[in-house]
């Protein structure tokens, strides 16, 4: 990132017109899709986090800006655009100085430098003194309306499909075994009944309506149909497999926001409760490690899970409490089990225990669909939060009931102290304390088990501090012990693992700025686990380091180069004894990203890496990955295009990399690369007009290394494996 060092650029900036603050600009999409695509590669394997509701919340931001001179930390955050220490300087400029008089005044707010400001601009805006308060009938009738359609399909046909998809090439065995006849309906019907094929079509179909006023007023509903679903028909006769639906209001007086039907609930640093999107990894933003929860927010995504269904309600208690109130009641998938056997229904639910969650959505198959639904779920709690003169804190408490018993089929050393029974009740208390330059924040938590509980439940903490020490230099350090008794069930902190329990860990980072054109990241992350893991029989204790250098020469040229080393214990195999000893898993990756625009349209971007991953004294295991992008995004003008090529080749999945892919709306693609090949995609954008917009994208993966991609129904006879995606989003 670059030091401001005058008007010039932000006034270009401030001058763009008010429609361009409304669609992003190319350079504004291309900044935040980077921004998006280094948060999203630091997730890897971790699919419950939803990055389509991150674009959500931008381009709500892009239609209702924030109002620098009314806002908060925790609206701020949401962006996920500023570091903390960017953020309280912003709220420390306004209460040292008073309110902005224009926006011209961010570039003498200390830390923000120029790239920043390029980015955040169009989601920042001033307003006046006006009431806040807008009639119904005026939101009504100056609310924007948005209707999104999305189809998608595999080309090539798979197992589960045998004859039914439009665009794929006959299926066929790649061991040589003879096909069942499908042209027959009692063969059909038969493979259907014993889970042998799926019963809907290929296609996975996604519709939603939304209609906003600013952030004032947002009501809307979404559909989803997955792949192999039936669709109005069969098991499925009301059509979608999936709905959501939301009201959410803001700022009605001393309501300061409501949510009914689908909505989530964040609070503190996550450690409490926390059901919506959450970055708690660490990445090359270093000091981003302290979390601005946002309290309620509507939900507008498909993940058919992570999400609360019912009421909830913010209300102003006086000038400085505030307090939340929500409840939430929806069913889950679920493996019911009784006396070890699949349950039926009519049995004593006392009798009937649930094993595991069923969380992938997919109702493709009868013995997929005889577990939906099978498990309700009841939550409720609140949150009371004080805000002092530029500090704050709250306390949360929440619960969680079960309509059966979690009782795991198989209760491992490694596992005994995870969560089992009817009910969990989860408290815990928050804090963020700046002062000038430094800033101290962090939670505490404790949770209590009830109904035919394995454990009396255990505490939690985390700890940290954020400090600019100087204009070029600011540090970040995190504490965090997370007991291996914590059960929080719907807890989302800063921790290595994804579960934030059973582990000790002390996380340093630093920022270095020794020029506009120069910035350096690093971090090291000791942590210690003091019970045993998955495949890690024995207490055991890892580092992760990283480290980035990023070169902006001029607007428009960016390159960085990035290191980082893991280093994991993990069982080294079958011991005679029957206690396998420990090895150190070691991986290390690194990387070198140019993004640079060649044109006022054209954008390259280029990416080598490599990855090295040895467990004890075995072969290293070594993989690679090259792509170039290029985007072509006028300023005016009906159509962009966006293409990937790449070549990429690993030893094994260990040894897997991640690239995040450019998509349609509300898609974002993290898929790990491994084995050998190539694979390219190319996506058009067509702009109608200025209320119509289509989205057509063909991606493809050809492998060199094998002569079948996937397993069981998803298995692929061939190298190659390719889809489609069109979009259509109206807007009135």
């Amino acid at each position: 990132m670059k030091r401001c060092a005058g008007l010039i650029g932000l006034a270009a900036l401030v001058a763009l017109p008010v429609h361009a603050q409304r669609e992003p600009s190319p350079e504004l999409r291309d900044m935040v899709e980077q921004r998006i695509s280094a948060m999203a590669e630091q997730l890897g394997d971790d699919s419950d986090v939803d990055l389509s509701e991150l674009a959500d919340q931008l381009l709500d931001r892009l239609q209702d800006p924030v109002d620098l001179n009314h806002t908060t930390a925790q609206e701020l955050g949401s962006l996920y655009l500023l570091t903390d220490i960017q953020i309280n300087a912003l709220l420390e400029h306004v209460r040292r100085f008073g309110k902005f008089i224009s926006i011209y005044e961010l570039q003498v707010v200390d830390g923000m430098d120029l790239a920043t400001l390029e980015l955040v601009r169009p989601f920042l805006t001033i307003r006046g003194e006006g009431s806040s308060r807008t009639p119904l009938k005026v939101m009504l009738a100056k609310g924007k309306h948005e209707l999104l359609f999305r189809s998608q399909v595999n080309i090539e046909e798979r197992r589960g499909f045998l004859g039914r998809d439009p665009f794929g090439s006959p299926y066929h065995d790649p061991h040589g075994d003879p096909l069942p006849d499908v042209d027959d309906p009692a063969v059909m019907d038969s493979l259907r009944r014993t889970n042998k094929v799926y019963l809907g079509s290929p296609w996975k179909v996604y519709t939603r309506y939304r209609f906003q006023y600013r952030r004032q007023l947002d009501f809307g509903i979404t559909a989803e149909k997955d792949e192999g679903e039936e669709f109005f028909q069969g098991t499925q006769q009301r059509g979608y497999d999936f709905y959501s639906a939301h009201l959410f209001l803001r700022d009605l007086g001393p309501v300061k926001a409501m949510a009914l039907g689908d909505y989530q609930a964040q609070f503190g640093q996550g450690l409490t409760f926390s059901s919506g999107l959450s970055f708690s990894r660490k990445s090359a933003y270093t000091m981003n490690i302290k979390r601005n929860a946002p309290g309620l927010s509507p939900y507008t995504s498909v993940n058919e899970n992570q999400f609360l269904r019912g009421a909830g309600a913010t209300l102003q208690l006086g000038k400085r409490w505030e307090g939340t109130a929500f409840i939430s009641k929806k069913k889950y998938d679920a493996n019911l089990q009784a006396d070890g056997d699949s349950a039926s229904a009519g049995l004593d639910a006392d009798l009937v225990t649930f094993s595991s969650f069923q969380e992938d959505g997919y109702h493709r198959t009868f013995a997929e669909l005889d577990k939906r639904n099978t498990l309700e779920e009841l939550i409720y709690g609140g949150h009371m939060r004080y805000r002092g003169k530029g500090w704050d804190a709250g306390a949360t408490a929440a619960r969680v009931d079960y309509g059966h018993a979690l009782s795991r089929t198989r209760v491992q050393p490694y596992n005994q102290f995870e969560f089992q029974g009817h009910s969990n009740t989860t408290f815990g208390f928050d804090w963020n304390v700046p002062y000038r330059n430094i800033t101290w924040f962090g939670e505490v938590a404790r949770n209590v088990p009830g109904g035919q509980a394995s454990t009396d439940g255990g505490y939690a903490g985390t700890t940290g501090l954020l400090a600019a020490l100087d204009k070029r230099l600011s540090v970040a350090l995190l504490y965090r012990e997370l007991r291996r008794d914590f059960q929080g069930l719907y807890s989302s902190a800063f921790a290595e693992s994804t579960n934030p329990w059973n582990e000790r860990g002390l996380y340093t980072g630093i920022e270095i700025k020794p020029s506009r054109q120069w910035v350096f990241n690093a971090y090291f992350d000791q942590f210690t686990f003091p019970w045993l893991r998955f495949q890690t029989d024995a207490p055991s204790n890892g580092q992760e380091a990283l480290a980035q250098l990023t070169w902006t020469p001029a607007r428009g040229i960016q390159l960085y180069v990035k290191a980082r080393r893991q280093s994991r214990p993990r069982n080294a195999g079958d011991d005679p004894s029957g206690i396998p000893p420990l090895v150190d898993a070691r991986q290390d990756n690194l990387r070198f990203n140019a993004s640079y625009r060649v044109g006022p349209a054209v954008t390259l971007r280029t990416r080598v890496e490599t990855v090295d991953y040895q467990r004890a004294e075995e072969p290293v295991e070594h993989g690679f990955v090259v792509y170039q992008d290029v985007i072509h995004r006028p300023m005016q003008g009906p159509l962009e295009f966006t293409g990937r090529i790449m070549v990429f080749g690993t030893d094994s999945y260990d040894a897997r990399l991640y690239a995040f892919e450019s998509d349609v709306p509300g898609v974002f693609s993290l898929p790990p690369i491994y084995g050998r090949g190539m694979k390219w995609y190319t996506m058009l954008r067509w702009s109608a007009t200025r209320h119509v917009d289509l989205w057509a994208r063909y991606g493809a993966t050809l492998f060199t290394d094998r002569t079948a991609i996937g397993s069981g129904l998803q298995e692929v006879a061939g190298s190659r494996k390719s889809d489609l995606k069109v979009a259509l989003r109206l807007k009135f």
